[in-house]
C-alpha cells in the first residue's frame, strides 16, 4: 500500500468502460470514487471530501467544465 491511499479521487464520466479502467488503474494508489453523472458525483461530494476531482468534458446533462465550476461553488 502506498502513502497516497488516504488521497481521495473522484472521476466522473458517462462511459462505464472509462470508469472501470480508471478505478482499476488507480485503486492501488488512491481511494477512488467514480460517478457516471454529475448528479451522482454531487451526491458523493455531499458525504465525502475529495482531494482530486477529474471529469470527462462531454457528458449528456452538463459539461465537465460546468460540473467543475459547480463543485467550486459548493
Amino acid at each position: 500500500m502506498s502513502d497516497n491511499n488516504n488521497i481521495r479521487v473522484l472521476y466522473v464520466d458517462d462511459e462505464e468502460n472509462n470508469l472501470i479502467s480508471f478505478r482499476a488503474y488507480f485503486r492501488k494508489d488512491y481511494e477512488v470514487y467514480t460517478a457516471s453523472s454529475a448528479a451522482e458525483a454531487f451526491r458523493i461530494l455531499d458525504s465525502v471530501d475529495m482531494q482530486i476531482i477529474a471529469s470527462d468534458q462531454r457528458m449528456p446533462v452538463i459539461s465537465g467544465i460546468e460540473f467543475l465550476e459547480r463543485t467550486i461553488e459548493k
